[in-house]
């Protein structure tokens, strides 16, 4: 672990924010299937920012505002251009409800995962060592932006997630 944290191409950067179009989920690590919920999720998302006159402004994200252990808190989202009319703030929002969110800005630790979503967890673990040893504290809130199709890449190897973790 020693070797892959010290080799980690992480990057401190800042941001500004990005607004998103969003749904909100909380179930328990025991029912979880990341997996179904962004496959369900994601092309609704996508379907309704169209139809309200949205325009997408980049890879679709999770946001997690909770993981485990019990329960997982996920954001699932479309940054957008602008704020979509008509959507109510995420935060007013019922579980599963489009509203309008957005990626924070500011000082961010980031990370490229290259390779399967199930290696996502060691690109976090990893990432929060790298954080530390520069001497920042992480904040809540870290997500993933999913940079390739899954469906358009054979070999699951290829993927390109980009991790970012707001700092404190």
């Amino acid at each position: 672990m020693d070797d892959e944290r010290r080799d980690i191409a992480a990057e401190l950067t800042e941001r500004v924010p990005q607004p998103s179009a969003a749904v909100r989920l909380t179930q328990p690590m025991s029912e979880l299937d990341l997996a179904a919920l962004f496959d369900t999720h994601l092309p609704n998302i996508a379907d309704r920012v169209a139809d309200l006159g949205g325009e997408p402004a980049g890879a679709p994200y999770g946001r997690y505002h909770q993981f485990g252990p019990d329960v997982v808190d996920v954001e699932i989202g479309i940054p957008v251009v602008a704020p979509v009319a008509n959507l109510r703030p995420l935060a007013a929002c019922e579980p599963g409800e489009l509203g309008g969110s957005a990626l924070p800005g500011g000082r961010l630790a980031v990370v490229m995962h290259r390779g399967a979503y199930e290696g996502l967890p060691g690109a976090y673990d990893r990432l929060r060592a790298w954080i530390a040893e520069k001497g920042e504290q992480p904040s809540s809130g870290p997500w993933e932006s999913y940079l390739d199709d899954p469906s358009e890449v054979e070999d699951a190897g290829e993927l390109r997630t980009e991790v970012c973790w707001p700092l404190a």
